[in-house]
């Protein structure tokens, strides 16, 4: 539960850097999980150094792939949505392969490779995020991470999604006291109607906390089934989506105008929050939650 506190703890501070220092704990945790001490001592370095490493996987049609022999394979494609672009020199990818996804920590330290302009969301701007180009990268034998396929393993790729909630949950502690503040200071905290939508809105706080939590709990089981780990992170997922989007609307409801006022804290947080929510196949993993809770009988999850 101590990462849970930490990355709750950073995202109350910034949606943008929970986001960069969730990718770096993800890609830590792959690497120790399916890597080696040559593999850990490469992000050692660059800890060392005082950089962030990230997990960088989604692609468009130019897609990552390895080329070239065994002993002195190269990349070709790039990789998109990277955050931290231009910053993290060493992320966690994956490559094409025999038909299979291959981690590895190609270095990238050439910075006329990223390209941020095609990065135009309303919120998380300050992650920096783009594309990055790969091609002609060579990648040496200290740099392959594990086997083919192992980023896709359950439960560590869709049960690790918790920590993305956490940092989540952290913004939506910022945002319902930016909302409690403002109500305060305006003098309608003893407005009936005020208290009760407030009310709603710890409530759905408080929901998705326990959600949160409780995924943390099994998904870091060692002992879990990966199965149920999986099922149950994608139940979470829903279900801290309706939740935060809950305070969303009351906020806005409750302040008005001034919540879609630059500088006015809320405005930034619900920017960046409702882009962040917008996590890829959440429908797909409710779809996939149900059927597998379908089947659980009347012990459900």
């Amino acid at each position: 539960m101590l990462l849970f506190d930490v990355l709750s703890v950073i995202g109350q501070g910034s949606l943008p850097l929970g986001r960069l220092y969730e990718g770096h704990v993800n890609a830590v945790k792959l690497v120790r999980l399916y890597g080696s001490a040559a593999n850990v001592a490469l992000l050692q370095a660059e800890a060392d150094a005082g950089r962030l490493t990230g997990v960088w996987m989604a692609e468009d049609a130019v897609s990552l792939s390895l080329a070239g022999d065994a002993a002195a394979p190269v990349l070709i494609g790039r990789k998109i949505l990277a955050s931290g672009a231009g910053h993290i020199q060493r992320p966690l990818v994956a490559a094409k392969t025999a038909g299979e996804n291959q981690l590895m920590l190609p270095h990238v330290p050439d910075m006329g490779r990223v390209d941020v302009s095609a990065w135009t969301a309303t919120g998380m701007k300050a992650t920096a995020t783009g594309s990055v180009d790969f091609t002609g990268i060579s990648v040496t034998p200290d740099a392959i991470v594990g086997r083919p396929g192992d980023y896709m393993r359950s439960p560590y790729f869709r049960g690790g999604a918790w920590r993305v909630m956490a940092v989540q949950f952290g913004g939506l502690r910022a945002l319902l006291e930016s909302y409690r503040s403002q109500l305060v200071e305006s003098g309608r905290d003893g407005d009936r109607v005020q208290r009760a939508r407030f009310g709603d809105a710890a409530a759905s706080v408080e929901t998705a906390r326990l959600w949160v939590s409780e995924a943390c709990r099994r998904a870091e089981d060692e002992d879990g089934d990966p199965a149920a780990i999986d099922a149950y992170v994608d139940l979470m997922r829903g279900a801290f989506e309706r939740a935060a989007l809950t305070l969303v609307e009351r906020a806005e409801k409750s302040l008005g105008l001034k919540a879609f006022m630059h500088p006015n804290p809320v405005e930034r947080i619900v920017r960046d929050l409702t882009t962040y929510l917008r996590q890829p196949a959440l429908d797909a993993s409710l779809e996939s939650a149900g059927a597998f809770f379908f089947h659980q009988g009347t012990e459900g999850p």
